[in-house]
């Protein structure tokens, strides 16, 4: 059977005209007021899955959701057997939290009752070059603004990666690096980072004030990293120390992990050439003898 392109459940129920009225009345897509989680599906499997259920309770108790993970747990398996039947094992599996139905005003209902939507669509085009091949990135004219009460979690508003995004549309670049007004790195446009600096150390940007915390971004410094008997910091990285570091990983929890070959500025110039390094090639390596879902 040939994938559908999209297809999407609401609280259990295949979505149908009466479901969707709701929707319209709904605080997710009045105002963002919601979290997600994206997750890949491979043979029928949902990786990472208690990871991505951890990140989603925290973000919904930052933005007062109460959440059921064992309801939201139940209606993604609900949701992988339909695909199953409809004979989709591979793809990618997005689900929703919205604070629900609350009519007009920014103040949340007395009772918000969560409103849980899975959706399904393909690997994203080229997922195989961004694993096997180097990519080349650009440094994004759009700055992250620093947020506290939100940093870290994976909120609906994504404006600001929004807005990076559509800085560029050669196809040569496959990301954006991003960062703060005081030209702090922070993250991809939709990845993590971490940076092999000029001294041999590697960091990955502190994200306390802004940017996603990713559930790649934390198995690589609780796993895959001790693995390779490599350390890794949190810490500051600026725009500065770019055209003379080592090398630059990028990953996310679909795609997997991507290695850098050249940094080029919010001009397209070109600041840096990244030589295949001996320790990022056995980071990738682990994490595919690990997780053989993103080879």
């Amino acid at each position: 059977m040939t994938n559908p392109q999209s297809y999407f459940i609401l609280n259990g129920q295949p979505l149908n005209h009466s479901l969707s009225l709701g929707l319209l009345n709904d605080r997710g897509l009045a105002y963002g007021h919601g979290i997600f989680e994206t997750i890949l599906l491979d043979d029928s499997k949902l990786s990472l899955i208690k990871r991505h259920l951890a990140r989603l309770e925290k973000g919904a108790g930052r933005l007062n959701i109460p959440v059921d993970l064992e309801l939201i747990d139940q209606y993604l398996n609900l949701f992988v057997d339909q695909l199953k039947a409809q004979s989709i094992t591979q793809g990618v599996v997005k689900v929703m939290v919205t604070a629900g139905q609350g009519g007009r005003g920014y103040q949340s209902p007395p009772l918000v009752e969560p409103c849980i939507i899975c959706s399904y669509s393909k690997l994203p085009n080229g997922i195989e070059d961004y694993r096997n091949k180097p990519i080349n990135v650009r440094c994004c004219v759009h700055r992250l603004p620093e947020n506290q009460a939100l940093a870290g979690i994976k909120h609906l508003n994504r404006l600001d990666q929004i807005l990076a995004r559509n800085e560029w549309s050669d196809a040569s670049y496959t990301e954006g690096l991003m960062f703060t007004e005081s030209d702090d790195l922070i993250e991809a446009v939709s990845a993590n980072v971490f940076v092999k600096t000029a001294l041999g150390d590697w960091v990955t940007p502190c994200l306390e004030q802004v940017g996603v915390d990713g559930v790649m971004r934390a198995l690589l410094i609780e796993e895959i990293f001790p693995a390779c008997d490599i350390s890794v910091a949190v810490s500051q990285i600026t725009m500065a120390e770019l055209p003379d570091c080592q090398s630059v990983l990028v990953c996310n929890s679909v795609k997997g992990v991507a290695t850098v070959k050249s940094i080029h500025d919010q001009e397209n110039q070109w600041i840096n050439s990244l030589p295949m390094d001996k320790q990022t090639l056995m980071l990738c390596d682990k994490l595919i003898e690990m997780y053989p879902q993103y080879k």
